[in-house]
């Protein structure tokens, strides 16, 4: 009977709870026999110690009110000892209970704990990555701003270069429309001077050394004399050596008076000594 009532009200601990109901049935058992033995103590034992010398009828009758008394005063001490039963069975399933809500309590514990210590290292990983990507970063724009850097300095540099050869191109430029200029006024001054002696040269004018000194027309005064046409035969030899045919132009004061070897080593103009700076070749047809 005892098993009957412990079974419904501690099914929820299954087969670990099966040690306290047996462990309840024998201390239920050790009760019933003592109360029953504090309820009879002249009961079986002693009828059977100090039996009477009654007659067989009387004994037996006896016996069966004996038996019948003490069955009955067991079935009442079981039912009193139910409620204490039921209160230990309570109390064991009370003692089970209180560890495993410890275990869950400690299992979630464990749990917030592995979650936190989870998230703290997926934190310090995130971080860790972005500081490493940071610095990635980083030094690329460093590495871009050095290039940009050294890019517009040799675009700086190629800039200057650039300007200076512009402005060399121009100063050449006007440097050759200056020597054009003047190699067009120097073509039409020799044109100009050989069509002044072909015409000296039909008058017939001209026999004279003072007249082959001033050979040629000097517009900024320099050459002394006062005719302005030569001979025919020695216009056009050379002022220094008389031999050779005149080949060069002196400046600035543009007599024609020179030729080619003679040219090299005179610097001052034999007709009216002035001071040669420049000198170009004329070819005569």
């Amino acid at each position: 009977m005892g098993s009957e009532h412990a079974t419904p009200t501690n099914c929820r601990t299954k087969r670990g709870r099966e040690p306290v109901t047996v462990y309840g049935q024998q201390k239920l058992h050790m009760s019933i026999n003592n109360n029953v033995c504090q309820d009879e103590p002249g009961g079986l034992i002693g009828s059977i110690l100090n039996p009477n010398p009654v007659s067989t009828g009387l004994r037996l009758s006896y016996e069966e009110d004996e038996r019948n008394s003490s069955v009955t005063s067991a079935g009442e001490n079981l039912k009193a000892a139910l409620p204490g039963m039921l209160s230990l069975s309570n109390g064991v399933g009370v003692d089970v209970d209180l560890p495993k809500a410890e275990f869950d309590n400690y299992i979630r514990v464990q749990e917030e704990n592995i979650t936190k210590g989870l998230r703290d290292l997926n934190q310090r990983h995130t971080a860790s990555l972005l500081n490493a990507l940071e610095n990635g970063v980083s030094r690329k724009l460093c590495e871009k701003e050095l290039e940009i850097e050294n890019m517009n300095h040799k675009n700086k540099e190629l800039g200057e270069k650039i300007k200076k050869v512009a402005m060399d191109a121009q100063s050449w430029h006007y440097r050759a429309k200056y020597n054009e200029s003047l190699v067009i006024a120097l073509k039409g001054n020799l044109q100009q001077v050989i069509a002044q002696g072909a015409v000296h040269a039909r008058e017939g004018w001209g026999d004279s050394e003072l007249d082959d000194a001033a050979s040629y027309t000097n517009h900024q005064g320099f050459a002394g004399g006062s005719g302005n046409v030569v001979s025919t035969k020695r216009q056009l030899n050379c002022k220094a050596c008389k031999v050779k045919e005149v080949s060069f132009l002196l400046f600035p004061c543009r007599h024609l008076c020179l030729c080619k070897e003679c040219e090299g080593f005179i610097d001052v103009c034999p007709v009216c000594q002035a001071m040669k700076t420049a000198s170009v070749q004329v070819y005569m047809s």
